[in-house]
């Protein structure tokens, strides 16, 4: 059996799979290959999961997420970090900071389910991450009483692990760009993406 090089795996992964390979044979043969950059594409998608969950809370209209928007917010007032300015000037433009929280709930989870730009997500969702950490950050540390951190270490680390671990290198759109030769611009692409050099 001779030993593929890199070049060769990347046009092999960029072709649709025949009609006696599946999808989840490609996968196994990956994941044989390398175990790392399969295992950090999976917690890609499950990152993709989480954002997609909640974007599904913020969309029901059950959740009054819109109209209850200006009140969460200044109920984080007294436990934002630096004190209540942040949290009263976005109570004060509610309706706009309720829907780019929307949109941006929704832009990460198609940027992480599907791997389109997968570092620039990284860095997007590193942001919106620390500032609902510093917007909830007496609330979530408190001492004595606290129970745990928040979800918001967790996500940060993982942002991390991706971006530095090349999250976006199988199963990706972006991958698919890099190996097909359709991105438009391959510098950026690959910066944005993460895929394979």
């Amino acid at each position: 059996m001779s030993k593929m090089g890199p070049r060769d795996r990347d046009r092999d992964l960029a072709t649709p799979p025949t009609h006696r390979e599946t999808w989840s044979n490609r996968v196994r043969a990956q994941w044989r290959s390398d175990p790392r950059g399969v295992a950090i594409d999976l917690l890609r998608v499950g990152i993709g999961l989480i954002w997609a969950l909640n974007l599904v809370f913020v969309l029901d209209p059950t959740n009054q997420f819109i109209s209850t928007f200006r009140a969460v917010a200044l109920s984080f007032a007294p436990t934002t970090l630096g004190g209540p300015a942040v949290a009263t000037f976005v109570a004060a433009h509610s309706a706009i900071f309720a829907w780019v929280t929307a949109f941006l709930t929704a832009y990460l989870a198609i940027a992480f389910l599907f791997g389109i730009g997968t570092r620039m997500a990284c860095i997007v969702g590193a942001i919106a991450s620390t500032v609902f950490l510093l917007t909830q950050f007496a609330s979530t540390f408190t001492l004595p009483g606290g129970t745990n951190v928040g979800p918001h270490p967790l996500y940060l680390l993982v942002y991390l692990i991706l971006f530095i671990g090349g999250g976006g290198t199988y199963l990706s759109v972006d991958r698919w760009l890099s190996t097909t030769g359709r991105a438009r611009f391959p510098r950026l692409a690959r910066w944005f993406g993460n895929p394979p050099e």
